[in-house]
């Protein structure tokens, strides 16, 4: 009898096997909402209602014609969540992204080459691990100035190490197994063992660190926009919205509301993927 085994992709396994978790499923969902919201913002609602001022509707409540009323200078609060959406979203994916080719960089140098440049690169990561991530982001945006593009700066430079030490370490546990010893006995250059047979083999640790790392990159935008640091108005921004929403807090609490369960709901459903992905990734609960 000849038994035929169906050979299942890296990627279709672990999807597999994430289907299995409910939360994770659920986390999945929101993103998936707030992905397209964020892509279609301006097809729902156009720019100009997140911006515009106007002093005879200022303060209105929920209702038909302003699905999440109206904030304190008259601008449309559901068109602000909505392109707010955009900027949040594009400063957890853009600043995860280069905080983990920039990490794994210099975690993967590190941790094949050892000696030296492994003590000079992770001697320079303790001196920036040595400053708490917010006082430190807090610090090159008092120099930069505040910003879009400086926001993204100093939050990609306060993760960085984070992403480094992570990458540092898996790839300890690697470079003495013997499919890299052999890869070295054929004279392989050091820069195709790296990137052909290390970093494939540490992708799980570091997708599941990136897709956590994007719900606290950003609560971190939002904490720096909610003390004026981040986004600056008029630009509609999940954290600046909160601020403004401070002095109307007893009296109009839906200015509070709306943004803050965004910002709930968007790091909630990151941190479900991610732990989704942990279990889905690690070997030990295959079943």
């Amino acid at each position: 009898m000849e038994i035929k085994s169906k050979k299942r992709s890296k990627a279709a396994e672990v999807w597999r096997r994430m289907k299995k978790s409910r939360t994770a499923m659920l986390g999945l969902a929101i993103l998936v909402v707030f992905a397209a919201v964020s892509t279609f913002a301006s097809v729902i609602t156009p720019y100009k209602a997140a911006t515009q001022q106007s002093a005879k509707v200022r303060l209105q409540p929920p209702s038909a014609e302003h699905y999440f009323g109206t904030d304190g200078f008259g601008r449309d609060v559901f068109a602000r969540i909505l392109h707010g959406s955009r900027v949040s979203l594009t400063i957890g994916l853009v600043t995860t992204f280069i905080s983990t080719l920039i990490g794994g960089f210099l975690g993967s140098a590190a941790g094949y080459y050892g000696g030296r440049l492994d003590n000079v690169i992770m001697r320079l990561m303790d001196v920036f691990m040595c400053i708490p991530t917010v006082l430190l982001a807090l610090a090159i945006i008092a120099a930069l100035g505040p910003g879009m593009r400086n926001l993204l700066i100093a939050i990609t430079l306060s993760n960085i190490p984070s992403f480094t030490r992570l990458v540092r370490s898996v790839i300890l546990t690697l470079v003495e197994q013997d499919f890299i010893e052999a890869a070295r006995s054929y004279s392989t250059p050091d820069f195709r063992i790296i990137v052909k047979y290390v970093l494939p083999n540490a992708m799980g640790p570091i997708i599941v660190q990136a897709t956590m790392s994007i719900a606290s990159m950003m609560l971190l935008a939002a904490g720096l926009s909610f003390i004026g640091m981040g986004i600056q108005p008029p630009a509609p921004e999940w954290g600046a919205m909160l601020s403004e929403a401070r002095e109307y807090m007893r009296t109009e609490p839906y200015l509070l509301f709306f943004p803050g369960m965004c910002i709930l709901l968007s790091a909630l459903a990151l941190n479900l993927v991610g732990d989704g992905l942990r279990d889905a990734l690690d070997p030990k609960l295959r079943d």
